[in-house]
């Protein structure tokens, strides 16, 4: 598929979209999708031009039989269906082209083109530039169009076959020291990883929320050389300050109120081996300036201290926002992000991970007690296009839910999915997960509907602020606090 869209993309200036009755699934999670030129870029960042074409592509998405017609500005697109099973999964388009000698619909004029781009994009300066740049495909190379697609609907076609066979079968999944994926981002995470594992540098690890992280770092440290020592992990965001400090650095007897013994801290108690810091970029100034002193010379003070205490801990830190923007915003130290920054590693979104959902599904299949042991065709198209803003975890938290609501049944359906992922297949009404959670808790409908509504809101939240839950709390009007409580109960977390 990737190699597929490369080919296009590069010899033929096409773009490679997947449609289906519903459109573009760009369009269906809430994006926009790529357009193949220039001309159909600008087109489709204004309001009618989106509809319009929006409008096309549901029309082709709803022939089940490869195509080749006119979109509504008159350039061509050439469509090839997906089936497996017998089941029609959708189609592969390649769009936004010209052909002279086309017998399905002659190019349309220059000028009138013009003046169409110019009505939809009012504020483009060279309407007739963007005509002038459409890619030209003319006869035998409209055939190696679709040939090309049919290749990589044929490789979408396998890869639903294997991850079917992943599913009903005990086979191992690929991956790497447990964590599983095969998609190009996690064989280069995996690469990394050999490659860095006998190293005793700090670590930085990037991510969204619910990507992995700390199973990353524990997987470093395990195999790596500080392995059989202690392993520590604090989450840096869910403390205030004072507490923070005290639970990484300890203190004296007698510090604070309530300070009636001596505590070592975290970076006595992981003293030979690895401490695990989450969330790093929640620190408040004062208390990145300790971090950087413990790791420019190992050394740090308990509060209430007088004598420094000495460190012999590795150092992995992660958070989910771009350290290097806050340094340039000057909300995180330079020199800090410098020392965290010797070994980077960045993990992918779950929805940048193109066949990992499936595996991922397999191993959580497997995993979880009384999870039905297929999914049904319907649920398989909401659960991929579904975004996942929570990730991996949340996921995981989805599978969990199956184990009640679609206990006993022979395969997982859409009314068995949480609302929101149900509603991204196009399905609406009460799901089978939140009637059974609210029967249980002996709620009845009306505070599953509740429920799933507030779940919604908080997923498009933090879709809106890029995951930033400060900013989120103040939208909600609700505490820190109450945010990571309700992002831990809906597996956001």
């Amino acid at each position: 598929m990737q190699v597929a869209k490369a080919i296009l993309r590069d010899a033929f200036g096409l773009e490679l979209t997947m449609v289906d009755a519903r459109g573009p699934l760009d369009h269906q999670r809430g994006g926009v999708m790529t357009g193949s030129n220039e001309l159909c870029r600008a087109v489709l960042f204004s309001r009618e031009g989106f509809d319009r074409c929006d409008a096309f592509y549901r029309g082709i998405g709803a022939d089940t039989e490869g195509v080749t017609r006119p979109c509504h500005l008159g350039l061509l697109a050439v469509a090839e269906p997906v089936i497996a099973n017998g089941e029609p999964l959708g189609l592969l388009v390649a769009s936004g082209f010209v052909d002279p000698r086309s017998r399905v619909a002659p190019p349309p004029e220059a000028a009138t083109l013009a003046r169409a781009v110019a009505d939809l994009d009012p504020h483009h300066p060279d309407p007739g530039g963007l005509v002038r740049s459409l890619p030209v495909i003319a006869g035998d190379r409209t055939s190696v169009v679709r040939k090309i697609l049919r290749v990589a609907a044929a490789e979408i076609v396998a890869r639903e076959e294997q991850v079917r066979d992943a599913l009903e079968s005990g086979d191992e999944l690929p991956g790497l020291w447990g964590m599983v994926g095969a998609s190009p981002a996690m064989r280069e995470l995996f690469e990394l990883l050999s490659r860095v594992v006998q190293s005793d540098a700090t670590v930085l690890i990037a991510g969204e929320s619910g990507t992995g992280k700390e199973l990353v770092a524990r997987a470093l440290h395990e195999r790596g050389p500080r392995a059989g020592r202690p392993f520590i992990a604090a989450n840096c965001g869910a403390m205030a300050e004072d507490v923070l400090e005290s639970t990484l650095f300890g203190h004296v007897r007698g510090a604070f109120s309530g300070a009636i013994r001596a505590s070592g801290g975290l970076f006595g108690a992981a003293d030979g081996g690895s401490l695990f810091l989450d969330e790093v970029g929640e620190m408040s100034p004062a208390m990145q300036v300790k971090l950087l002193r413990v790791l420019q010379d190992g050394h740090y003070l308990p509060v209430g201290g007088t004598e420094a205490r000495e460190a012999n801990v590795r150092v992995i830190a992660a958070s989910h926002r771009d350290l290097s923007q806050m340094v340039a915003a000057g909300t995180f130290r330079q020199d800090l992000f410098y020392r965290l920054h010797v070994l980077t590693l960045k993990l992918p979104a779950l929805r940048d991970r193109p066949g990992d959902l499936e595996l991922l599904l397999a191993r959580f299949t497997r995993d979880i007690d009384g999870v039905p042991p297929r999914i049904g065709k319907a649920a398989w198209r909401c659960l991929e296009r579904y975004r996942w803003p929570g990730n991996v975890r949340e996921l995981r938290a989805e599978v969990e839910r199956w184990a009640v609501a679609a206990s006993g049944e022979p395969e997982v359906g859409p009314e068995h999915l949480s609302a929101a992922v149900r509603e991204a297949g196009g399905y609406a009404g009460e799901s089978g997960g939140e009637a059974a959670a609210a029967a249980a808790a002996g709620q009845g409908s009306l505070a599953a509907a509740v429920e799933a509504l507030e779940r919604a809101i908080i997923v498009r939240g933090l879709e809106r602020t890029d995951g930033n839950r400060t900013q989120l709390a103040k939208d909600l009007g609700i505490s820190r606090t109450t945010l990571n409580d309700r992002l831990k109960k809906f597996g956001l977390s």
